[in-house]
């Protein structure tokens, strides 16, 4: 039969479906029982909704849902190793179709399979299988290769065409998954794919490019309308055997047919007379969204998530928080400081990343236990860190427990050398034997006999390599398989419970790990894309892998102010847009950061038990609408909304706009709600009321912005935002400052800035600017925001937050840098005029808003003891034995929070060791009797001038009547008789601290001196 007698066929298919009622026009209809019929040589099989037809006379078919014809001519093919030429359906040679009943299983209701038999002249035979189900919108496809001789098969296409649609669309795109999280997901218009950096299996010493996207999307691909949101999912069904792909061509004209499509199999080899396939997802759906969570959950079928019946990770990493510094003189202190002021929030992880150093004269393992009693001791769970298949070892060792050597079982090349991947090591052969037996040594010695609760897969992609294996029979999917089976068994047959996580991994399969990395680290940015928003694109990408794929999404770590990148650190808007990112994505809430430096303002978002209660729920958003991200560099979605248990819609609205705002409105039917009812809306970062709302709410989101809007029937408790009493107010700038061109005061139509202030023309250092109130008012919050973008572009160094008190101005707070928002809650004070002072600038700052606030109920911290007003001098001896002291004694009870004067005498390397800070308390000679609080900064990006660094102990209790004493150490700092490359503090000999004084100790801290008569002290701030 002729192309134009199929086309007739399905024409008259769906005409008489149509006439049947069964398929209402432009939308697909309810699913009938699956039928499959033969007349001449087209065999067609249908249930009321999808319909194939294919032709046996040319080995080709058709696809169409409804009336949409979504792809024509589908055909199939394979490749020979070493051929470039494909062998394909419609080559010469016969075909006959046959179907059996598959009733019911886990993929659906009533399936029927149908099998078509190509016998090829050529001397092969394609045998095609498609299952339909009763009220399923998809087929699962799969394919096998038969010769009379054993071939090796290097490629394997159940369907592809020249075309693929979705019907009619007026923003129609493509959405693309990576082969692991070191890419990223992506979306486009069908017909300007854009770029990527298309990468796999990355050899070392290659380099990532950004280069036109070459249309290969891993694991799962979509084509979907952005606006009636119809769409269709192809992707792999099971990975039992090889890795899988889909090939996209773009459409030739805007919103028009893909030019090319299909869902593959390649990755390695496989021989024999007969090779057959993996299965393939082919979906269409009337919600293209709907269409990826129905793949993930028909994707489990075949291999189940592994399920966690525990709580979602909450707790610590230590890698953006110390890198290669986390040592045990850190971490036992950190634990300490999260049982006293976080677990009782629901924080209970402590986990080791990469590079912990415990104490001298023990033993990795002695260290790896004593590091997991500790932890368990204050009733947490421990985590740690392993990349199983890369190899570190010299390839002479011997592995472990073997007699074989890293050599014998790495994976090697067609010319037997060993292969080295993109992290510059080699890879575990899990086909070896050798192999297999250090991949579970790894996990039992480093991971279930300490007693971790977590454990961290890093760079397992790196098991995918494809190679020549020791079992020659296997391919990088089968070799993959095979080390993560063991790595799963291993653990979970461990003793105590361990949540796995997959780090650097592919995608699928998916059946080895609790939890998976949405994208790669947050730190690592991407063409235009800084980090966090290139974590946010991939996380609001895979919210459907959440609950279906894995138990939880791992959206990486959230770092609320990046205490490790000194002045670069992170804005308050970014710390919220990432937090956004992170809670909205469905899994992990794994501080990143230096906690007990960590101002309070950041403090608030680990601390809210509103943003926590959704993390606990780990259930991940959606977006509204997606944007053409990555491919085409645009920005991350704006809203993504998640169902809470109760039925509420939780929305996070994000402008990753740092330089203007954007306006986005919210229609309640697109979450799923009525259109009539009457909501409340509330914000939960700030815990505040925003109203009333029926049909929708628009919003004007500040430049970096991001809220959490909860949108609820129920009526709420919670207040109105309070009004910023410096609307309005006059301002004043120090005239060397405000230079020629003065200083503006305005207020603005969105309600928050008081004034805009710059130095034009002017210096940068001692300068100020005040809001004159007008009469004296109660205020405990000011926000300041600095004018600028990105944390490199603000200005201002080091500062002091002031209140006039009807005769000169007192210091509410210090601080080192502003950035684009800083809140600063304090007791309330009456006054009449708020000023902000400006000690060091890196150059010209502005000020962009100045926000002043009463808030009932509020408090916060407030100077209390400071002797930091007066000349500083500075030296840098802290390193091995020589530690420094400042005495002191207290008015209050308790010790919130402490500036220290610190720096880092940086020549051409930071110093061998973090910088501790401990809070002792002392006996009558003023030595040491007990710790109280310790906390390390890590040497990295430490100022190279005496800085106010913010600690916060957060100490309560304590006996005023008692001495007590701040420790400046570094042990493992080199003691080469140099102040250079060293840590260094600010002091003065005119005794400006009455209360205390400052003492050496040249021997670790076994015995204590003070100096220049008890004159000395180090420059310090203490609050209340």
């Amino acid at each position: 039969m002729k192309l134009g007698s199929r086309k007739m066929v399905q024409v008259m298919v769906a005409f008489l479906l149509l006439v049947a009622g069964m398929i209402p026009y432009a939308a697909p209809a309810a699913a009938a029982t699956v039928t499959i019929s033969q007349a001449g040589s087209i065999v067609t099989a249908t249930n009321g909704n999808l319909t194939i037809t294919y032709d046996l006379a040319d080995g080709k078919g058709d696809f169409q849902a409804g009336s949409t014809v979504i792809m024509s001519d589908f055909y199939s093919d394979y490749g020979i190793v070493g051929s470039g030429a494909r062998i394909s359906s419609f080559d010469a040679g016969t075909r006959t179709a046959s179907w059996t009943s598959i009733g019911t299983d886990n993929y659906g209701i009533n399936g029927k399979q149908l099998t078509i038999t190509n016998t090829l002249s050529a001397g092969s035979t394609i045998i095609l299988r498609i299952a339909m189900y009763e009220n399923r919108p998809y087929i699962l496809a799969d394919m096998t290769v038969t010769n009379g001789t054993s071939k090796s098969i290097d490629f394997m296409e159940p369907i592809a065409a020249g075309n693929l649609d979705i019907g009619t669309g007026s923003d129609k795109r493509i959405y693309t998954t990576p082969y692991t999280n070191n890419y990223d997901f992506g979306v486009a218009p069908v017909n300007d794919f854009g770029n990527s950096q298309n990468g796999y299996d990355r050899p070392y010493g290659t380099s990532e490019s950004w280069a036109p996207f070459n249309g290969t999307s891993y694991w799962v691909a979509a084509m979907f309308d952005n606006t009636n949101k119809k769409g269709f999912v192809a992707g792999a069904a099971t990975t039992f055997k090889w890795k899988s792909m889909q090939y996209l061509r773009q459409a030739a004209t805007a919103n028009g047919p893909l030019t090319a499509f299909s869902v593959y199999n390649a990755g390695g080899q496989q021989s024999g007379t007969s090779v057959s396939s993996d299965k393939f997802f082919l979906g269409y759906f009337d919600d293209y969204q709907k269409g990826l969570e129905t793949f993930g959950s028909t994707y489990a079928v075949a291999e189940p998530k592994l399920e966690w019946n525990d709580d979602v990770p909450i707790g610590f990493n230590t890698w953006y928080a110390y890198y290669a510094y986390p040592t045990a003189d850190a971490m036992f202190p950190m634990t300490d400081y999260f049982e006293k002021h976080l677990k009782p929030l629901g924080y209970n992880y402590m986990n080791l990343d990469c590079c912990y150093q415990g104490a001298d004269g023990k033993t990795d393992l002695e260290n790896l236990d004593d590091f997991v009693d500790y932890v368990h001791a204050k009733g947490m769970k421990a985590g740690t860190y392993s990349a199983p298949f890369a190899i570190f070892d010299d390839l002479a060792d011997t592995v472990p427990g073997t007699s074989y050597t890293f050599g014998n079982i790495a994976l090697k090349d067609a010319s037997g050398n060993p292969i080295k991947s993109y992290i510059n090591t080699y890879i575990v052969d899990a086909t070896h034997p050798g192999g297999q037996a250090y991949i579970e040594w790894v996990m039992d010695t480093y991971h279930v006999a300490p007693g971790f609760d977590y454990v961290k897969l890093d760079f397992i992609d790196l098991g995918m390599y494809d190679g020549k294996f020791y079992d020659t029979t296997k391919n990088g999917m089968q070799a993959y398989r095979m080390g993560m089976e063991i790595m799963r068994d291993t653990l979970l047959a461990a003793p105590q419970d361990i949540y796995i996580n997959e780090s650097i991994a592919p995608l699928l399969p998916s059946g080895y790990a609790h939890g998976r990395r949405t994208g790669v680290d947050t730190t690592i940015g991407l063409e235009s894309y800084p980090g966090i928003e290139r974590q946010a694109l991939n996380t609001a990408a895979s919210w459907w892998t959440n609950d279906t794929l894995y138990a939880y999404n791992d959206p990486d770590m959230i770092f609320p102010e990046s205490v490790i990148d000194g002045f670069g650190k992170v804005t308050l808007n970014e710390a919220s847009l990432l937090a956004t990112a992170i809670i909205m994505g469905g899994g992990h809430w794994l501080i990143g950061d230096n906690v007990p430096f960590i101002s309070e303002d950041r403090m608030a978002i680990l601390q809210n038990e509103g943003l926590l209660d959704l993390v606990k729920k780990g259930k991940a958003a959606k977006p509204v609408k997606m944007s053409n991200f990555y491919h085409k560099l645009e920005h991350s979605p704006i809203a993504l909304y998640l169902t809470d248990t109760n039925g509420d819609r939780v929305v996070g609205l994000s402008n990753w706009d740092m330089n203007n705002p954007a306006s986005v409105s919210l229609s309640f039917s697109d979450l799923g709600l009525s259109a009539t009812t009457n909501y409340t809306l509330t914000e939960i970062y700030s815990k505040t009321k925003i109203g009333q709302f029926t049909g929708s709410y628009s919003r004007t989101l500040k430049p970096g912005e991001s809220i959490i809007v909860r949108v609820s029937p129920q009526p709420s408790s919670l207040p109105l935002a309070p009004v910023n009493l410096a609307l309005g107010k006059s301002a004043t700038a120090s005239s060397t400052w405000s230079g020629s061109t003065g200083y503006e005061a305005s207020k603005v139509t969105d309600g928050n800035l008081a004034t805009r202030w710059s130095a034009a023309g002017g210096t940068a250092n001692n300068q100020w600017i005040e809001v004159d109130l007008g009469a004296n008012t109660n205020v405990n919050r000011v926000v300041l925001s600095e004018y600028g973008s990105g944390s490199q572009s603000y200005q201002i160094d080091t500062y002091a937050l002031q209140y006039w008190n009807g005769t000169s101005y007192v210091d509410l707070t210090k601080g080192f840098t502003i950035g684009d928002r800083r809140i600063y809650n304090f007791p309330t004070v009456s006054t009449t005029k708020i000023r902000l002072y400006v000690k060091t600038a890196r150059f010209i700052p502005s000020i962009q808003d100045i926000e002043i606030y009463h808030v009932p109920g509020n408090t916060g911290y407030i100077i209390d003891q400071d002797n930091s007003n007066g000349a500083y001098s500075t030296y840098s001896d802290i390193r091995a034995t020589i530690q420094r002291m400042q005495t002191f004694t207290l008015t209050q009870s308790s010790l919130p929070k402490m500036d220290v004067y610190l720096y880092e005498s940086y020549v051409n390397k930071v110093p061998e060791d973090n910088l501790y800070l401990d809070i002792v308390q002392l006996d009558a000679s003023n030595n040491p009797v007990s710790t109280l609080f310790s906390a390390a900064l890590q040497p990295n990006n430490v100022p190279g001038a005496a800085t106010p660094y913010s600690i916060y102990p957060r100490l309560s209790g304590l006996d005023t009547s008692k001495k007590y004493g701040l420790i400046l150490r570094s042990p493992e700092s080199l003691d080469d008789a140099s102040t250079s490359n060293k840590y260094g503090f600010a002091y003065s000999d005119s005794n400006p601290y009455a209360g205390g004084f400052e003492r050496l100790s040249t021997n670790g801290g076994i015995s204590w001196t003070t100096e220049s008569s008890g004159n000395r002290d180090l420059i310090f701030t203490i609050y209340k």
